[in-house]
């Protein structure tokens, strides 16, 4: 196995490489800026030094791509020297960044790259140097011969573009040079993992995603002659993973990850689509992306928002691209490739999540898709637990260890209105010894909305999907509008719930001042937070000022920031208030079978809804959210 160097390893394709490297038995060495970033990653992909031997592996040396010698100690300069694979994909993705900044991170990093590849050369020799750029880099063997004329065209585009352009031919150059294997690796516009879409690198498709939940995309750059290359991170990371494999690779290949452009959808079907997804005005028309970056360039393209540099990555249909030597690899190591177009939706709400948002913590969850709708989720540690947590003594620790319980079912959280799956991490926090799943019901959080023509029917047959995504019955978890869903799931498919909790439970309509949706979208555009806190006492969502967590304070209104979200939870609220009560025999059935929470502060519970597993409090409607403790306290009394 090869002992591999790799730079850009705790950015956003760097991480996905990471993860497919642990899957082999080579030993890495990854350049990070700090002790503190890798410990992070190290959270993020699941490795931790008493349950991972991916750690003993794959280390870190610390160092800094905008520094002499890598920013390198003596001894970790040793240590890479004895690598005999490169993989070099560090830079910002930053399209805005100044020539300055764009000269150290790429241009001089590659000559501080070929240094090392020289010293290691000396040492024994490079068995192969993997480069990631980009898409867009125009070099060829036959143009490298003259660059004059490619360096002064890419001088008229943004320092991001030429310093990584330069950087790619340096690297090609010194290869040449120095008599190492090279392997170019351009990813087109990188997007969500092919399992769940999740994309925290917002700079790319997310820049189209932002400029049209503001409205701003009603004429499409390109049109229909035009498209926007995509490529899920993970296919990248797995290319680059079955380069290390070669044992033999070309003296110099390029490899462009791009599909298609016949079976990809066009810049007019891409916005319509996320148009469609971010519930907003479909586009009717286009403009060149030539007039368009003029536009941009111009003062009130400043006041728009949209960086006209952001434009470089839409190219003509017509344009080739020698996918040849890609196609060739992919099918020697039967690997998938195509962007996987059922997922689109997940990233573009994903994408209109992170930008509201921002970076959202989810300590020990991590994200996943269940069915149609989005997850966050954490594999449970399988220990006995006391009324009040985890078994207390370390004699008790230990036998729990040698004594494993048998698995339990996962338990499935399910959120309201004016809610999410993030809004019920601190109540799933309670329960470390189940696996647990949260869902973004669709059209709120991370989900795609499921444009059904019924707004009820659409959230109800998404979360029996969802149910039926795992392999084993669920113990299901509903708040509010989650419990009324929970109760329908439940008369469709009883064989797929092992349990059913229902945490004050939408059973009866709303109020009727929620009937028109309009009216509903009209005033959660306008709401602000001072308005936000006096409307959840009002409806006594809450005790008093103080029991209103100001996490969800925020939370809500980043939400609302969603044209997606807000025009979701408008026409949930109108069916909500429009809804009727359940049938009498489902009804029954319904409580034969559900233990139900309910906060007497909030209005009193019909009586035909009581039933022996019904456990009074003295707590308002978002219970769950206000006081989770307690919450999982009286769930493990009801049997949870």
């Amino acid at each position: 196995m090869a002992h591999i160097f790799i730079t850009g390893g705790t950015g956003f394709i760097g991480t996905h490489t990471l993860a497919q490297l642990a899957q082999e038995n080579h030993t890495v060495s990854v350049l990070v800026r700090s002790s503190s970033r890798w410990e992070h990653i190290c959270k993020e992909l699941g490795w931790s030094d008493s349950a991972d031997s991916n750690l003993s592996r794959i280390r870190p040396v610390i160092g800094d791509l905008g520094m002499s010698g890598l920013g390198l100690s003596h001894s970790d300069r040793e240590k890479v020297l004895t690598a005999d694979v490169i993989i070099h994909a560090g830079g910002p993705m930053d399209i805005r960044i100044s020539e300055a900044e764009a000269r150290v991170v790429f241009l001089q990093a590659a000559e501080e790259m070929l240094r090392l590849a020289a010293d290691i050369q000396l040492r024994g020799g490079l068995k192969h140097f993997i480069h990631v750029v980009g898409f867009k880099s125009p070099w060829t063997n036959e143009n490298m011969r003259n660059p004059a004329p490619v360096i002064a065209h890419l001088e008229e585009g943004p320092p991001y573009e030429l310093m990584k352009c330069l950087a790619d031919l340096r690297i090609r150059e010194g290869a040449q040079e120095l008599e190492f294997p090279l392997s170019i690796v351009h990813p087109s516009v990188v997007i969500g993992s092919s399992q769940h879409g999740e994309t925290p690198q917002t700079g790319g498709l997310g820049i189209l995603v932002r400029a049209t939940a503001r409205g701003l995309m009603s004429i499409v750059p390109g049109g229909s002659t035009h498209w926007l290359p995509l490529v899920h991170v993970d296919h990248v990371a797995s290319f680059i993973n079955v380069l290390t494999k070669e044992a033999s690779p070309p003296p110099t290949q390029t490899y462009y990850l791009l599909d298609d452009p016949k079976a990809s959808p066009s810049m007019q079907e891409l916005v319509s689509m996320i148009a469609k997804e971010l519930r907003v005005r479909k586009p009717h028309g286009s403009i060149s992306p030539k007039w368009l970056s003029k536009i941009l360039g111009t003062t009130l393209g400043q006041k728009l928002g949209i960086p006209k540099e952001s434009l470089e990555f839409i190219v003509k249909t017509s344009n080739p691209f020698p996918i040849a030597p890609k196609e060739s690899l992919l099918h020697k190591h039967k690997l998938p490739n195509k962007v996987q177009g059922e997922l689109l939706p997940f990233t573009m709400a994903d994408l209109d999540f992170q930008l509201v948002h921002g970076h959202m913590p989810t300590e020990g969850f991590v994200r996943g898709k269940r069915g149609p709708l989005a997850s966050l989720e954490r594999r449970g540690t399988g220990l006995r637990t006391t009324e009040v947590g985890l078994v207390r003594s370390d004699s008790e620790l230990r036998l729990a260890h040698k004594s494993p319980i048998k698995q339990k079912s996962t338990l499935l959280f399910v959120h309201g209105t004016l809610s999410g799956a993030d809004c019920l991490l601190p109540l799933a926090a309670q329960f470390p010894e189940h696996d647990v799943c949260l869902v973004d019901l669709p059209g709120f959080g991370r989900s795609p909305y499921h444009h059904a023509a019924d707004v009820m029917e659409g959230h109800i047959a998404a979360l029996v999907e969802a149910i039926r995504a795992f392999d084993s019955p669920v113990t299901l978890v509903g708040h509010s509008l989650g419990g009324l869903l929970a109760a329908h799931a439940y008369a469709r498919v009883p064989e797929r719930i092992h349990r059913l909790h229902l945490l004050q439970p939408a059973l009866q309509p709303a109020a009727r001042m929620y009937r028109s949706a309009r009216l509903n979208q009209l005033a959660l555009r306008r709401l602000r937070e001072k308005d936000l806190r006096k409307q959840l006492l009002a409806q006594r969502c809450f005790v008093d000022i103080s029991d209103i967590p100001t996490s969800y304070v925020t939370y809500v209104l980043q939400e609302l920031q969603s044209p997606r979200v807000r025009k979701t939870t408008a026409e949930t609220l109108s069916a909500l208030a429009r809804a009727e009560m359940l049938p009498p025999q489902q009804q029954a059935e319904l409580l034969r079978k559900a233990s139900i929470l309910w906060g007497t502060q909030d209005r009193a519970l019909a009586e035909e809804l009581r039933s022996a597993h019904t456990l009074e409090i003295g707590a308002a409607h978002h219970f769950p959210i206000s006081h989770p403790e307690l919450t999982a306290q009286l769930l493990r009394q009801q049997g949870l």
